[in-house]
């Protein structure tokens, strides 16, 4: 639950908070088995070398933890054990999953492209997330190259064929009427085994997690985000999130302190974010 700031803070209180929400640490769930290409994904999207996600036994009973960032910015990802992949522990790992929820920002949850089992997933997200409904999760269907006909993948281009394209639609539907979530909240990528930049439906996979996070976490992962992942459209929200997020936070205050925030808020904004600032500042000008 969203905590609201004071009705009227100060000005250096409105500062601070515009620091602590430019420099804030994400942490994100990446839920799924082994095998499911977990580590391709998150180095494809942050374009940085990530420790191999589950290189252990499959039946280890703790969380991986990985931070990736440097200086005072980063991201934390955080890999559970897959759920099904040792029946004897289910129930602990349901419960594991379901203690780490209120600390994640965003889940992953991964599912293979031909994957078909998804009994114990489907039990585990019903007890999880009947519980924590604010907790935007994104499902991920992953190795679509692998997706009948296989051999109809176009590696130069690295997209589907028409008729893949049509199986994975069949394929984002049915998890969508067995884990009864929206289907805008399912993406289909794919990535290069030994090249990170083969990649289909990355950037859409950004666009979608921007869209689904609250406005004053949505610039936090498309800062850490690899650049030519995050287009220009997410980048403009993920900046107006902050700009939103910070006038809520100043509420009452907002127009005695607005010209002196404005000014703050573009300062601190990152070069590659620059844009999007003066594209959010004119919004603002014009509208508050």
């Amino acid at each position: 639950m969203q905590i609201e700031g004071p009705k009227n803070p100060s000005l250096q209180a409105i500062l601070d908070k515009i620091e602590q929400t430019r420099n804030y640490t994400p942490k994100v769930g990446i839920f799924g088995n082994s095998g499911v290409g977990k580590s391709s994904l998150c180095n494809a999207l942050f374009g940085k070398n990530v420790a191999k996600i589950s290189d252990v036994e499959a039946c280890t009973r703790e969380p991986q933890s990985i931070f990736i960032g440097s200086g005072k910015t980063g991201i934390e990802l955080i890999d559970l054990p897959g759920i099904g992949e040792d029946p004897a522990r289910q129930k602990e790992y349901v419960a594991l999953y379901e203690s780490l929820a209120p600390e994640l920002d965003l889940v992953l949850w991964t599912i293979k492209a031909d994957d078909r089992n998804y009994a114990s997933g489907l039990d585990a997200h019903k007890q999880i997330f009947g519980k924590h409904e604010g907790l935007p999760v994104v499902f991920v269907i992953t190795q679509v190259d692998k997706t009948n006909p296989h051999r109809e993948w176009d590696w130069t281009e690295f997209t589907p064929s028409e008729k893949q394209v049509s199986n994975i639609a069949v394929k984002e539907l049915d998890v969508s009427r067995r884990f009864n979530i929206s289907a805008k909240n399912i993406i289909s990528v794919a990535v290069g085994e030994k090249n990170p930049n083969e990649k289909y439906n990355v950037v859409e996979l950004v666009d979608l997690i921007v869209e689904v996070l609250p406005n004053e976490k949505k610039f936090s992962f498309a800062r850490e985000a690899k650049e030519d992942n995050v287009s220009s459209e997410s980048r403009q929200k993920a900046e107006k999130g902050v700009w939103d997020s910070i006038k809520d936070f100043a509420g009452d205050a907002w127009d005695t302190v607005k010209d002196k925030v404005v000014d703050k808020l573009i300062e601190s904004a990152p070069k590659v974010f620059a844009a999007a600032a003066s594209f959010v500042s004119g919004l603002f000008k014009k509208w508050f």
